[in-house]
């Protein structure tokens, strides 16, 4: 891989619509998978094989230098270092790589994952008929595990700490070709700059340099812990080929647009399950990190949960004389699954220069479902004015707009900015520093969003992931889409309403509006 990514970036290329629907397995890939079945025999395994386990074992098969980064529990150590010490035992030989005899087994300490290991593959050998018949013999001490082949082929895996030495490792008088890094962080040392220190340490000097020097296959798993973890700063990098397996392409999302790494044995209830109860309890960052591998610390956080409010809409549109509306958008030309969403925010202003979402699109359409998407909302609310980006290619949507205002015979005003007058946007920076422009606001508490789309609304699920990631880095979300139509609120001239809108905060912290009396109700006791 001689293109550099950050995490982030593979993550946001993860397609899983691809994987599950297009792709082929190679002959050594479905080779392995029967392996497995054959390791298992009548008693099979408690799921279906996921096609993530074929794509791990066809890139293992391919490169030398590799790097998987997978979300917990989706069994990447034992597909990729349990069933394939096996494989080795068994066959002596991996594919193109050629025979192995000596590989090196290191986690993050012997008590922990290397005794783990012993005890899986110690198991699987000695419940196999078909390991029994063709490998026969086996040894297995706490650091070293020795099998022998129908053939007396020999081979040998020595199990290390990710702290302990490894210099001058051998076996059979041979250096080993095959290593094994697996789960070196832990919850306990993650924190421990030493220990990260260790860790990087016997990466890229003490097993790597003890190793064969012409021929050497490196298989690192791992879920990233924080942004100190080796691995993390690993992935992407030119030296390590690296496959990123999120446990679905994104969430919050809806239960149509998931899409999961092993529906069969997570599906959409399981991970809106744990997003919830993680959600309720304050651990939200525990999901991000363990099943969707995005960290971003609180302290990169630009904007905190803590500076988003929440609104009843029902009540603020019972009111809505009292505020002026505005209307920003995002216009994306394409349906297709991988191309940006279009989005269409909806804004009521009040008389303090508070910002609440009202309304609003978060679809993945072509441009004349978002023109028309644009003209409904424009006759519901009647907006002050409507920004409109006219950047590149969507340069061309003003005059597309005006048309349709003759031949729909309906008008409203668009926002100029940056565009010598003209009507449209045309931002001079880029996305993150005209982000910047807003956070005051976010700090001030100007901003609300409507309690009812919680969890519900594509577009507040979309506005929630975006605004939760947005870091001093950067975007670390798949789409910006969503927060460049609260960035482009900056961009508008707006004027307060001069009433005010009568607003009250509710013991969970929830604000609404009083919703006044009808006309007719208030003058009724009048009439006799």
């Amino acid at each position: 891989m001689s293109k550099v990514s950050t995490l982030e970036d593979l993550i946001n290329e993860v397609n899983y619509s691809y994987l599950n629907n297009e792709y082929k397995p190679s002959v050594a890939a479905l080779q392995f998978l029967n392996f497995i079945k054959l390791v298992n025999g009548s008693e099979g395994e408690e799921n279906k094989s996921p096609v993530i386990h074929l794509d791990m074992i066809d890139h293992a098969a391919t490169y030398d230098d590799n790097l998987f980064v997978s979300f917990r529990g989706s069994a990447k150590t034992t597909a990729l270092h349990e069933y394939m010490y096996l494989y080795l035992a068994t066959y002596g030989t991996f594919f193109d790589f050629g025979r192995v005899d000596v590989a090196m087994y290191i986690s993050d300490t012997i008590d922990n994952g290397v005794k783990s290991m012993r005890k899986n593959l110690q198991f699987r050998w000695e419940n196999s008929e078909f390991l029994q018949q063709y490998v026969p013999e086996a040894k297995f001490t706490d650091v070293r595990w020795e099998f022998i082949n129908a053939d007396g082929k020999k081979f040998c895996v020595r199990g290390f700490g990710a702290s302990t030495g490894v210099r001058g490792f051998k076996e059979y008088g041979q250096r080993p070709t095959w290593c094994g890094y697996d789960d070196l962080m832990s919850d306990k040392n993650s924190e421990s700059p030493t220990i990260t220190r260790d860790i990087k340490n016997i990466i890229y000097k003490a097993a790597r340099q003890a190793m064969h020097p012409k021929k050497r296959k490196i298989i690192w798993t791992g879920t990233p812990f924080n942004k100190k973890d080796p691995l993390y700063s690993a992935a992407g990098s030119v030296g390590w080929h690296t496959k990123v397996y999120p446990i679905c392409e994104r969430f919050p999302c809806t239960r149509e647009e998931f899409k999961g790494a092993w529906e069969d044995r997570f599906s959409f209830d399981f991970v809106k399950k744990e997003y919830d109860t993680l959600l309720a309890n304050g651990e939200i960052a525990s999901f991000n990190q363990e099943l969707m591998l995005r960290i971003a610390s609180e302290e990169d956080r630009l904007i905190a949960d803590a500076d988003i409010n929440w609104f009843r809409r029902s009540n603020l549109l019972a009111n809505r004389h009292q505020y002026n509306f505005y209307i920003t958008t995002d216009f994306a030309t394409s349906e297709k699954e991988s191309a940006d969403y279009s989005v269409i925010s909806v804004w009521a202003y009040n008389n303090k220069g508070f910002w609440f979402l009202v309304d609003g699109v978060c679809k993945r359409q072509k441009m004349d479902k978002n023109i028309d998407d644009l003209f409904r909302l424009a006759q519901e609310y009647s907006p002050q004015a409507v920004g409109i980006e006219v950047s590149g290619q969507q340069g061309g949507f003003i005059s597309w707009i005006q048309r349709e205002m003759l031949d729909r015979n309906q008008w409203f005003s668009l926002a100029s900015n940056g565009n010598n007058s003209e009507p449209g946007i045309k931002p001079n920076t880029n996305k993150l520093v005209r982000f910047q422009t807003v956070v005051p606001w976010f700090k001030k508490g100007q901003f609300f969003f409507p309690v009812e789309w919680k969890n519900e609304h594509e577009l507040m699920i979309e506005m929630e992931e975006e605004l939760s990631n947005v870091t001093l880095q950067g975007f670390k979300s798949k789409h910006d889409d969503a927060a460049d139509t609260v960035s482009m609120l900056a961009l508008l001239d707006t004027w307060k309403p001069s009433e005010a809108a009568l607003q009250k905060q509710d013991s969970s912290g929830l604000w609404e509006d009083e919703v006044e009396e009808d006309v007719n109700d208030r003058l009724s006791s009048y009439i006799v």
